[in-house]
């Protein structure tokens, strides 16, 4: 936790991609049942749309070990999230449901394949249990209907050369952390594309170097979108802030709704 605050802040190019794209699912901590739900009509709108409307796209963000409390709309008194306030003001809140699993993978689990924690392939948070070979997920059901499918951050559903790899699983571009553990450095060595490594100049590892991650991240969820517009898209975003090691730069935007 930098600068005196209570949590670390969404840095300004997550606030870009938070209001990205034409349809949005809105992201509430530990809420992701409902928010599975919402995807479902979301997918039954989009896979019975008729004539020549254009099926919505589907922004979906998912941040890591908020709390329900941490959220300015929610009203804390030290926490700013001026976009994701506005996002709940223009939209709908759902403070009554409950998260499939308390825990990261099994969660991640749920939220992809939509099964109930007792079904699902995913049931520990060791880090290494796969999703199954063949296994459905809301992406590899959009990816059927014609949209391009990206994920940008953290998947924590199965790592390289595992089952459970995201390119398997209905994304034509998966950019970001493969390893929840990997996750836990905003300044990794490398993050993963598709399987393979991408190098992150002037990383070693641990709590600093020259390049932040999610920078990265956000930016290549930026560019998804952009490549995408004329046609149906998920983009999904599961950041890592505020889990790991709260270390945004001390140069990022966001901190200037800290200086009073």
């Amino acid at each position: 936790m930098g600068k005196g605050v209570p949590s670390a802040p969404l840095h300004s190019s997550q606030y870009q991609l938070l209001r990205s794209g034409v349809g949005c699912v809105r992201q509430r901590p530990m809420r992701f049942t409902i928010q599975s739900a919402l995807i479902a009509a979301c997918l039954s709108t989009s896979l019975s749309w008729a004539g020549d409307e254009r099926a919505p796209n589907i922004v979906y963000v998912m941040s890591d070990e908020l709390a329900y409390y941490e959220l300015g709309h929610m009203g804390n008194p030290y926490i700013k999230t001026p976009r994701i306030d506005a996002m709940a003001a223009e939209g709908i809140r759902f403070t009554a449901a409950y998260a499939g699993s308390p825990v990261c993978a099994p969660l991640r689990c749920n939220l992809m394949t939509g099964k109930h924690a007792g079904h699902a392939s995913v049931r520990a948070n060791d880090g290494g249990t796969p999703l199954r070979a063949g296994e459905i997920t809301i992406a590899s059901i959009l990816k059927t209907k014609g949209y391009a499918t990206g994920g940008f951050g953290k998947w924590g559903c199965g790592g390289r050369d595992s089952t459970g790899v995201p390119e398997e699983h209905g994304f034509d571009d998966f950019f970001g952390y493969y390893d929840q553990v990997h996750a836990h450095s905003f300044y990794p060595p490398y993050l993963v594309r598709n399987s393979e490594e991408v190098t992150l100049k002037g990383n070693v590892g641990g709590r600093s170097g020259e390049t932040y991650s999610h920078y990265e991240i956000i930016k290549a969820g930026l560019e998804f979108i952009r490549i995408n517009k004329n046609k149906p898209f998920f983009c999904y975003l599961p950041i890592t802030p505020p889990h790991g090691m709260y270390d945004i730069p001390a140069d990022d935007p966001a901190w200037k709704l800290y200086t009073d």
